[in-house]
């Protein structure tokens, strides 16, 4: 807010005590007739005293009530506004800050009130220059990025824009209309990442295609090579084994592609503890160097599931990778499965799409004896 129109607020506030003194005008009287302060010359009722000038006292304490309140309003819009706002002099001073802005900054608004915006600038030769510009050629800006020094000294990145602040056709200082960049920059870096990890991902799948297309060779070479071999030759298991290995080369590239690019689940019906026992074999050597104990602990009847196979063997290895990753100096994984209904588990969380509560599921429960997960 300016000088001068604290100047005038102050002048309407003595005028407003002025004129409460008049009005109501019996009451004036009556106090000065009480202390014997009447001259006879003075008007005792209202009926004495000329209505003109009743009438204009009482135009004159409207129009200020009027600009009272619009001065309340602005103040309370201003004041109660999400951005943030600060006034300058021609030499940088600071004249008006809104509450958001030095709650932004931190600090009190008196305390910052006609101090030199430079101080608050965490760069002031490089960012001065954008305040100095504006102000020798009555530049405008827009989306404007500097950094700034709250209380506690943590440098705060700001974006702002800048309009001049004119009153009788001069320009007395400069409106400046900043927010916080902190978490819009954190925004960004994520995007920026995500755009990295994207074409990455782009560039793998690239580099997958290319692999695969000399693995086909590969293996169709050995398979030429199988066929010629005798059944006792003992190069035969070695065509094998590369076939083999080609085939489970190509089956870690589809799960990549899978991975890259998510494909529609293919639904049927399977058999969980079969799901189960071929994770098992794949983690046995894994199982048996950490020194871990396997238990499988299956009720008597377990419907079969039906779900995609694959995607619920990448879910349950996931699960299983974890357990043995808790357990570094070994000891027990448990899996158990079992039909269950929704009533029969109450403390389950359970999609709100399942309307029939006894409709039978198939739970799998994994227990590890590790180190757990922090709270």
């Amino acid at each position: 807010m300016s000088r001068r129109f604290n100047q005038k607020k102050e002048a309407f506030e003595i005028l407003n005590e002025e004129l409460s003194d008049l009005i109501p005008i019996e009451q004036r009287i009556l106090k000065k007739e009480q202390e014997g302060q009447i001259r006879a010359e003075e008007p005792k009722t209202r009926q004495q005293i000329p209505q003109a000038w009743l009438d204009e006292q009482a135009a004159l304490f409207k129009k200020y009530k009027l600009v009272e309140r619009v001065y309340r309003f602005y103040r309370n819009i201003i004041q109660n506004m999400s951005s943030n706002i600060i006034c300058t002099d021609m030499a940088w001073c600071i004249t008006f800050m809104n509450a958001n802005a030095a709650k932004t900054l931190g600090f009190a608004i008196d305390e910052l009130l006609g101090k030199n915006l430079t101080d608050l600038f965490a760069d002031p030769a490089k960012d001065g220059r954008i305040i100095d510009l504006m102000l020798l050629t009555n530049k405008r800006f827009e989306s404007k990025e500097v950094t700034m020094k709250s209380r506690s000294g943590q440098t705060i990145p700001i974006g702002f824009s800048t309009s001049a602040l004119i009153e009788n056709d001069e320009q007395i200082g400069v409106i400046i209309v900043f927010r916080d960049l902190t978490e819009t920059q954190v925004m960004r870096k994520q995007v920026e990442r995500m755009e990295r990890l994207a074409t990455l991902g782009e560039l793998a799948t690239g580099i997958a295609h290319e692999v695969r297309n000399p693995l086909g060779g590969i293996k169709a070479a050995s398979q030429v090579l199988e066929e010629s071999f005798d059944q006792y030759d003992s190069r035969l298991e070695l065509v094998s084994r590369i076939v083999r290995e080609a085939d489970r080369v190509n089956n870690l590239l589809m799960d990549f592609f899978k991975f890259a690019k998510p494909v529609k689940p293919s639904q049927n019906y399977h058999d969980i503890e079969t799901i189960i026992d071929s994770i098992y074999l794949l983690l046995a050597a894994q199982i048996k160097v950490k020194r871990i104990q396997f238990k499988e602990e299956f009720s008597d009847v377990v419907p079969k599931i039906y779900a995609d196979a694959n995607q619920i063997e990448q879910v349950l290895m996931n699960v299983f990778l974890n357990a043995l990753q808790a357990m570094p100096e070994g000891g027990t994984l448990t899996v158990r499965a079992h039909a269950t209904t929704i009533s029969n588990n109450p403390q389950v969380t359970w999609s709100e799409d399942i309307l029939d509560k006894d409709m039978p599921f198939v739970a799998i429960e994994v227990a590890d004896t590790g180190i757990g997960i922090p709270k």
